[in-house]
């Protein structure tokens, strides 16, 4: 193991761990979230050309929102089908199904008016090249925590029966009311299927404790991501000036509130991200080294990213002998800050560090267990790695050589 790569780590755990020790919980929103963006920012002013702090607005709560309407709505609609009125329980189901699409699937803030508005806030910094800048490559993470997920806690080899199943089971609903509106071949089995689906709401009516008001310490999501950002600036400032790349490191707030805090700063520097090259390496979840993987898309598999990208960085992992693979982000798993800047056409990728789908992520993930200890050092480690290699990669191909160690 390289010695200074190991140096840089064992920096990267110190920090995370005084952030998480300094604030606690850091849910978007909230002083704790404002006062660890406000910390990370003096951090990035001690080495950088220029630090930054940029505050916009979320809705706290708000991204979650479309699963208490799921809830309530279900069981609406369940009423007004025992009274024959299926039109209207046909109305409140469909009703749920575009908040889910338009809440969850997309990331579109349906419901943000609805929610009481707080400040976020990104940091970021820049570290200028020697000469002329060709390019710019920004390494990202983000110090917002999520809220704890009751699901993972409770019974978690369940999650995805009473996610997936409770969403499968308001669709499934809404054909049977469509159909009980259109013929009258059901009327003979009503009684049953009334049955039937009142019982159902046993599995759709956990859904309204899905997720706690508690936040967790997010170190593996995402804050050791953020702290691996601030160490390559670090390095590129210090050690190994380049000569036409610029490197911006760059926290974001209200990840877990549906990407708000990415979506803020692509709106805010469209222009700059579009005037030159543009590469964002984004870190996401890092737990374990034997899981990395680059994403070839994003939210819910509805935004797609640059295969020859991803693919490069295949290349650069092999290359520094770390074992990395591609896939696509699965539907119904979210996603990453990546999403907002591949959207407006930006090269984008997410470094995963944990098996991604709702029948198998990493124990810690969402839940009080994201400490330090489930975070691998070789995971930390091996992300630098990647993420220097690829810079230095970058750089040489504009046609500098790189000075420095």
């Amino acid at each position: 193991m390289d010695q200074k790569l190991k140096n840089y780590t064992e920096e990267v755990y110190e920090e995370t761990q005084k952030i998480i020790d300094l604030f606690g919980p850091r849910l978007a929103g909230t002083k704790n979230a404002l006062d660890a963006g406000d910390y990370i920012y003096d951090s990035i002013n001690e080495f950088a050309d220029e630090a930054h702090k940029e505050e916009f607005h979320v809705y706290q709560g708000a991204f979650l929102g479309w699963i208490r309407i799921l809830v309530f709505n279900y069981l609406l609609a369940l009423v007004f089908l025992w009274l024959d009125y299926a039109f209207m329980s046909f109305i409140l189901l469909i009703v749920s199904v575009l908040v889910l699409v338009l809440q969850f699937f997309l990331y579109m803030p349906l419901l943000d008016i609805f929610y009481p508005k707080k400040k976020g806030k990104n940091v970021y910094g820049t570290i200028e090249p020697k000469k002329e800048v060709k390019q710019q490559i920004i390494v990202s993470g983000h110090h917002d925590s999520a809220r704890i997920f009751n699901f993972f806690i409770k019974q978690p080899k369940l999650y995805n029966l009473r996610t997936t199943g409770s969403i499968a089971l308001v669709i499934i609903l809404a054909l049977i009311t469509l159909v009980f509106m259109a013929t009258s071949w059901l009327d003979t089995i009503s009684i049953y299927v009334k049955i039937l689906f009142s019982i159902s709401f046993i599995l759709v009516g956990q859904m309204w404790f899905f997720a706690s008001k508690k936040g967790t310490p997010g170190a593996g999501d995402n804050l050791v991501a953020s702290m691996i950002a601030l160490e390559i600036g670090k390095h590129f400032k210090l050690v190994e000036q380049l000569e036409h790349t610029r490197i911006i490191v760059l926290s974001f707030d209200a990840e877990e509130e549906g990407l708000r805090g990415a979506r803020a700063y692509v709106k805010a520097h469209e222009k700059e991200l579009k005037d030159i090259p543009t590469y964002l390496l984004n870190a996401d979840c890092l737990y374990d080294e034997k899981e990395l993987f680059f994403l070839t898309s994003d939210l819910n598999n509805f935004v797609k990213f640059d295969d020859a990208f991803t693919d490069e960085l295949l290349d650069i992992s092999d290359a520094e002998g770390i074992f990395t693979f591609k896939q696509p982000l699965a539907f119904l798993t979210g996603g990453t800050d990546a999403a907002e800047f591949a959207k407006k056409g930006i090269t984008s990728t997410t470094l995963i560090g944990m098996p991604w789908s709702n029948s198998n992520r990493n124990t810690s993930y969402h839940t009080p267990n994201d400490t330090l200890e489930h975070v691998n050092f070789n995971v930390v480690h091996d992300t630098m790695k990647i993420f220097m290699g690829y810079i230095r990669y970058k750089e040489k191909k504009v046609g500098a050589p790189v000075e420095g160690n």
